[in-house]
């Protein structure tokens, strides 16, 4: 941090440390209200926040008084809010509570007279939103797990006054948003497809408006002066805007791995909210600039609404002499009445007609029928209205929906009954068995099915035709059938058969003319309650104490719900919408949704007596045929819209056209000039051109999470790595798609960045462990799917290049305690590291083979910078801010780069001087995603490894390029014959027994091609890639058992910089040590232990302390000294800075590394390779000394160097310390539910953006302590 910044934070501190709270000017009750988690609470911050910024704050103008409201429940979830300051109110959905509240004599500032009314009970324990229309004073929300929206009047205290406007075609609604002046609103649905919807104020006229480019939509927000939608995309961590058509659209900032939640507009800025960040941010609305983060650290930020009593927005006068009975909406054309749930519209189009009954759950007892709404299974807690009564034996039920008959089992009569819902009557259908075990109604074919079996549990399932009043066995000698359930669409019948531990599923045809198993009882526990969800058109059960679900055809299992706790026999089990209702064999139901653990809600019905019954009544599940997108996604090969006319619409993903049969979706893959980007969000690979950066997709079915891509413009194939959850993958396919093949399955790690050698083909990867220091550098032969480990030990690598003709790979490792570029020969050997100074995170690598300059990308520190290949002359190419920097690559004289913070890629003119300049290329594209990897076709041409070019070099596997010619090696496990070029041929001996410091499983008898387990010795720790390892047919391990089991070592910490006398960091080792540069060695501390817990017996800064380093300075001219041991300088060479000279060996050595041919004389006095041994005599001796005791001098240049190193660093530690006691504010317990305080907050920023962090300390006094009374919380 520089001086600027660290002097930004103290006047920060300073100000909202001492600003009294009377110096508050603004008094027009403005603020934000920020909702918390953990614990439940608001945070109010009073003032216009649109005047919050770096320039008022620190010229004293800004305030920043903190009000902390405290729900009396600490579990409370304020998932979101909406408000109207004109009426003090402002409106709260609990996710805990289910409910939406309304907060009445409402202000910025709180005060005794706020109270708290539910007027929303039931609403499912999701992070759905709400939104206010202003005009019309009503509430919307959306229901995540019902899969509805909802509207109802905001000042009413009648819960049952709501009406449930969408119902059809939402699979996970999430975010609202309504513009009551267009009459439009705006919905998120992150079901498939994932899509931003627009409607009229009462669900009508539906239509996607973005369909492309979407993830995980939490919220939006509506600017109705401007008419212009925004929203935040929790998935693709960004902030979004379009028109209210979808057009226009642009991306405001992406901040990658920070989640938005919510998003609310107020004048020129938007404030975005953020769970992972713990952050308040406010972005403008026009550039999308930064201008402050408030960062919270006394709760988790969930959800922002703007208090404004200063807008005066109208409230529509139409509607309340209109003479609607239940509800009026003003809609532009005019006013239209609303029913309310379970009433229709009469004639007259204002007063409601009674439907008798609405969506609800249907229980019984033994004698009773009862009805309940549905909400009572998201902890609604009105009565049930009985309606039947005086009814006998009742168990198991259905509806006929149209005709409003119930069917029911009478089980004391043994007889199948129907009761007329609208008459009430009861009439029988037919006699039934004495154990009737299931029971269905097809509405189609209007038919009744049952299952039924004798006291030897045979049965069979048997079928009625009401039309013709007449049954018969549908499926007879059955094995105890039980739980039938019908799929009139697609004519089929599930049932569960079996008994004892001997279970399976079973679907059949609805003719009886064939019956099939489709799970196995291996996959079954005890099954029950099995029921058909004709809208997900899977089948559920209990499982013993869990849900289960598949497809119709078996596939797909899933589990849901876990540790239930049902009682077997009789358990019946529903699912409706998202949330799955069970009897639990008592006096009570239970409720939960399918995407949580554990049961949510507990419906007593203790009163009512054990439940023989359930069904759903909803007229959406009862239908005539499906949607025209549920069968065959409506024939669309990727998104289908239902439209308006019931009618598919068939849209394309990003990148690709709709064909002429407006079904189809096809992409004319590029042939030249063009680049490969990897899409990681999307899944997706994609071309630009590099002519006018038009992009279109690769149509590869195969890719899901893309990390890189390479192409071999040679085959014309495309290479890519796959992210999965158990390991990554490489992957080959041709250009256009076709051919996938799977070249490496990695297991338990994950291949990260690819490169290939073009003279071979062969593929360079770097691969990450887990395991710290587990992770290596291998190289993969994608004919022979086999692949070699090169370089391991290494922390975290990320990119990687080759350079075949030089014989040189580069790779960087952002491992946080060593961060660096390495360079080694290409079969792994001489690896040193070429830079490690002023390097954070190392991302993307390219080499400009003609300069011979290597290129990386430094996604922490956002520069681009060069070196040459020998570790000299490094360049600034070029510096940006906020855009965390990823992938490189190199075109003629432009460099291309791509950062998870931006929506393209862009294009760099490299300049003469090695700098670079931007060049307008590419624009914004929102639709993609965050892109990982860059790959040019044709780039910059490889020269190509001569030893390696014919006939692979001789070598029967891999060819591996050096700076000297080249090595063969063979695959993992896989060693060369005598000749060295030819790898052993597998055969049928047995392996050795021999297992050091281990020992093979008792189950492992060491044959060929068998796969063993092992164990380790104490002290000792398995290898974390291979656990597994397999005995080759010539009886060769595929891992040589002295490589399973290593012994347990302790890292080194710096400042430790190495150990002495070849001492090993094992357990038990007692070590001398050497510092680093800078500190010195405590001598009471002569040795250090690695203890059994792999740390070492002292820390790392006890034993070597920091020392002050005077600095000397000398100006002369710089001269190179002559007399390098062994080494013959060439007589022109005047060893002046920068000169390069040429050398030869003295008689007798000779030199010691090939590839050195000339040194150059550094600005310090030193040869470039001066500290290694150039030429090595007979025994190397003098050499070796020579060079220990030029590694002891040091220069004027080090010692100026390491100085300012060390004054900057004491600096600043001062710094931080002086602002940790600035700006540190003791934090108290928290006394009342609320309190009030102004100006206590600490506060920093970073150098660039303003960074405010409020931590509101609650006051010592319970006088003004308020508490709120949240009903059923």
């Amino acid at each position: 941090m520089g001086n600027k910044s660290v002097l930004s934070v103290l006047i920060f501190c300073w100000i909202f440390s001492f600003i009294p709270a009377e110096n508050i000017t603004d008094t027009s009750g403005i603020g934000i209200v920020v909702s918390l988690f953990s614990p439940g609470h608001l945070s109010l911050i009073a003032g216009n926040p649109n005047n919050m910024n770096m320039s008022s704050m620190s010229s004293g103008k800004g305030m920043l008084p903190i009000q902390t409201y405290y729900f009396n429940t600490p579990r409370a979830k304020i998932v979101s809010m909406a408000s109207d300051p004109r009426k003090n109110a402002l409106f709260i959905l609990d996710s805990d509570s289910h409910s939406i509240y309304r907060m009445e004599n409402f202000n910025i500032w709180v005060n005794d007279s706020l109270t708290i009314v539910p007027i929303q009970k039931g609403v499912s324990k999701t992070s759905a939103q709400i939104t206010y229309d202003w005009l019309n004073e009503m509430v919307y929300w959306v229901d995540g797990y019902y899969n509805w929206i909802g509207m109802q009047p905001a000042f009413t205290t009648d819960n049952s006054l709501y009406k449930i406007i969408i119902h059809q075609g939402l699979g996970r609604p999430e975010g609202i948003a309504v513009d009551p002046i267009s009459g439009y609103l705006f919905y998120s649905d992150m079901g498939k497809p994932q899509r931003i919807e627009r409607s009229s104020l009462i669900g009508k006229d539906r239509k996607s408006i973005i369909t492309s480019g979407v993830d995980r939509v939490y919220d939006i927000t509506v600017d109705h002066k401007e008419q212009t939608l925004y929203w935040v995309d929790a998935g693709r961590h960004t902030l979004e805007s379009a028109d209210f058509n979808g057009r226009n659209r642009r991306l405001l900032t992406r901040m990658n791995s920070v989640k938005f939640t919510s998003v609310v507009v107020f004048g020129d800025f938007l404030y975005v909210t953020s769970f992972t960040s713990n952050t308040v941010t406010k972005i403008s609305k026009r550039t999308g600039e930064i201008n402050l983060i408030v960062v919270v650290d006394d709760g988790i930020p969930v959800g922002a609404e703007i208090w404004d009593p200063t807008n005066t927005s109208p409230v529509s006068k139409v509607c309340s002499s209109y003479g609607c009975a239940h509800m009026c909406v003003h809609l532009p054309s005019g006013p239209k009445c609303v029913c309310k749930e379970g009433y229709t519209l009469a004639e007259n189009n204002k007063a409601c007609v009674n439907e008798n009954l609405q969506k609800g759950l249907i229980v019984a007892n033994s004698t009773h029928v009862c009805n309940m709404d549905i909400r009572h299974i998201t902890a609604l807690k009105d009565e049930m209205t009985c309606r039947v009564a005086n009814l006998t034996g009742i168990m198991f039920m259905a509806i006929d929906i149209a005709s409003q008959w119930l069917f029911y089992v009478d089980s004391d009569n043994h007889a199948l009954m129907q009761y007329s819902l609208i008459f009430n009557v009861t009439t029988p259908i037919t006699e039934a068995g004495p154990n009737v075990t299931g029971f269905a109604y097809d509405w189609l074919d209007n038919n009744i099915l049952w299952s039924e079996s004798d006291i030897l549990q045979k049965g069979s399932i048997r079928i009625f035709s009401m039309d013709k009043y007449a049954h018969t066995d549908l499926y007879a000698n059955l094995d105890n059938p039980t739980y039938v359930n019908v799929n009139p669409l697609d004519r089929e019948v599930y049932w569960i058969e079996g008994k004892g531990n001997n279970y399976t599923i079973k679907v059949g045809t609805l003719d009886g003319s064939s019956a099939k198993v489709i799970v196995n009882s291996g996959d079954l526990k005890k099954p029950t309650g099995l029921f058909y969800h004709i809208e997900k058109h899977r089948l559920f059960w209990i499982n013993w104490d869990s849900i289960y679900s598949c497809k119709t055809d078996g596939s797909d299992l899933t589990t849901h719900l876990n540790s239930i706790s049902v009682l077997f026999f009789g358990v019946e089990l529903m699912v409706y919408k998202d949330h799955a209702i069970w009897t639990h064999g008592k006096s009570f139901i239970m409720s939960g949704s399918i995407f949580r653990n554990n049961a949510e809600v507990k419906i007593d019905t203790s009163h009512y007596g054990k439940i023989t019954g359930m069904a759903i009544y909803d007229p959406d599940l009862q239908r005539y045929k499906r949607g025209p997108c549920e069968i065959m996604n409506g024939g669309c090969e990727h998104v289908c819209l239902p439209s308006a006319t019931a009618q598919a619409t068939c849209k394309c993903d990003f990148g690709f056209i709709l064909e002429s049969d407006r079904k189809n979706c096809s992409s004319d893959a590029l042939r030249d000039r063009f680049m490969i980007i990897a899409d990681h969000t999307h899944g997706r690979l994609y071309q630009a051109s590099l002519l006018d950066a038009r992009i279109t997709a690769l149509d590869f079915p195969e890719v899901s999470k893309p990390a890189c891509v390479l192409y071999n413009r040679n085959t014309k194939t495309v290479y890519w790595v796959e992210i999965e959850s158990q390991g990554s993958q490489i992957k080959q396919a041709t250009i256009d798609g076709k051919n996938t093949k799977t070249l490496m399955e990695a297991g338990s790690v994950y291949p990260d960045r690819i490169a290939m050698d073009f003279t071979t083909g062969h593929i360079y990867f770097t691969a990450v462990a887990s395991e710290l220091y587990e992770s290596y550098v291998g190289i993969l032969h994608p004919q022979k799917s086999v692949h070699k480990k090169l370089i391991t030990q290494l922390g975290t690598p990320r990119a990687i290049a080759v350079h075949p003709s030089a014989g040189y790979m580069f790779w960087t490792d952002h491992n946080k305690n060593s961060p660096h570029i390495g360079r080694a020969f290409m079969d792994g050997s001489s690896q040193r590291v070429l830079l490690s100074k002023d390097v954070v995170w190392p991302n993307g690598l390219a080499i400009d083979y003609q300069e011979n300059r290597l290129y990386w990308a430094d996604g922490h520190q956002d520069k681009i910078e060069s070196i040459d290949i020998y570790g000299l002359n490094r360049k600034e190419v070029l510096k940006v801010t906020n855009q965390q920097l990823v992938d490189i690559d190199l075109f003629g004289s432009y460099l291309y780069y791509t950062a998870w913070n931006t929506q393209k890629v862009f294009k760099v003119l490299i300049n003469s001087d090695g700098t670079g300049t931007v060049v307008d290329w590419m624009p914004d594209v929102p639709e993609l995603g965050r892109l990982d990897s860059i790959e040019i076709e044709p780039g910059n041409s490889q020269p190509k490894s001569a030893a390696c070019m014919q006939n692979n070099g001789g070598c029967s596997t891999f060819c591996l390029p050096t700076p000297t010619g080249r090595a063969c090696a063979c695959e993992e496990g896989v060693g060369l014959m005598a000749d060295g070029e030819t790898c052993e041929v597998t055969g049928g001996v047995s392996c050795s027994g021999d297992f050091p410091n281990g020992a093979w499983s008792p189950t492992c008898h060491q044959l060929p091609t068998e796969t063993c387990t092992y164990t380790c010795n104490e002290n000792f720790l398995p290898n974390q890639v291979n656990r597994t390892v397999t005995c080759g047919r010539e009886g060769e391990w595929s891992i040589p058992p002295k490589f399973l089991c290593q012994e347990k070592t302790c890292p080194l910490m710096y400042p430790v910089h190495h150990l002495l006398n070849d001492c090993r960091p094992t357990v038990g080792s007692e070590c001398e040590y050497a510092c680093s540069d800078n500190f010195t060695k405590n001598a009471n501390v002569p040795k250090i232990k690695c203890l059994p817990s792999t740390e070492w017996s002292h820390n790392a800064f006890d034993v070597c302390k920091q020392f002050d380093v005077r600095v000397d300075t000398m100006v002369s001219k710089v001269h190179c000294k002559e007399d390098l041991p062994n080494v013959v300088l060439d007589p022109d060479c005047n060893r002046l800075k920068d000169s390069v000279c040429t050398f030869s060996c003295k008689e007798g050595s000779q030199k010691k590394d090939e590839d050195i041919v000339e040194l150059i004389c550094m600005s310090n006095g030193k040869w470039n390779f001066g500290h290694i041994p150039l030429c090595v005599g007979p025994s190397g001796s003098q050499t070796a000394k020579l060079s220990q005791g030029e590694g002891k001098s040091d220069s004027s240049y080090t010692a100026i160097a390491a100085t300012l190193a060390a004054v900057i660093a004491v600096v600043f530690i001062v710094v931080l310390v002086v602002v940790f006691f600035y700006c540190r504010r003791k934090r108290t317990g928290v006394v009342g539910r609320y309190e009030s305080h102004q100006n206590e907050a600490n506060v920093y920023c970073e150098p660039q953006k303003g960074i405010v962090n409020i931590a509101a300390e609650p006051g010592n006094s319970t006088e003004n302590n308020h508490y709120a009374h949240m009903s059923d919380i």
